[in-house]
């Protein structure tokens, strides 16, 4: 898994469609993604990606709140 990704951080929401957190960002002129399929995969994210994480909460549907909370408990957690 990529790490280091809070430099150039865009966003991350939460998809009911494959049931994952993505990570979005910037490299150079390419936006790229981080799929994480399960939220204790964030514990392999360095100091400064949690960090990055808690600050900017996961995006979600209202009806996908409690799948997407789960995301932002382990960041919060590891913070």
């Amino acid at each position: 898994m990529e790490q280091d990704c809070h430099q150039r951080f865009l966003c991350w929401v939460y998809s009911c469609v494959s049931t994952k957190a993505v990570i979005t960002y910037r490299v150079e002129n390419e936006v790229r993604y981080i799929h994480v399929y399960d939220p204790l995969w964030l514990l392999n994210f360095s100091a400064k990606d949690i960090e990055c994480l808690f600050v900017n909460k996961i995006g979600y549907r209202a009806e996908d709140k409690d799948q997407a909370m789960q995301f932002q408990k382990v960041a919060t957690t590891c913070f």
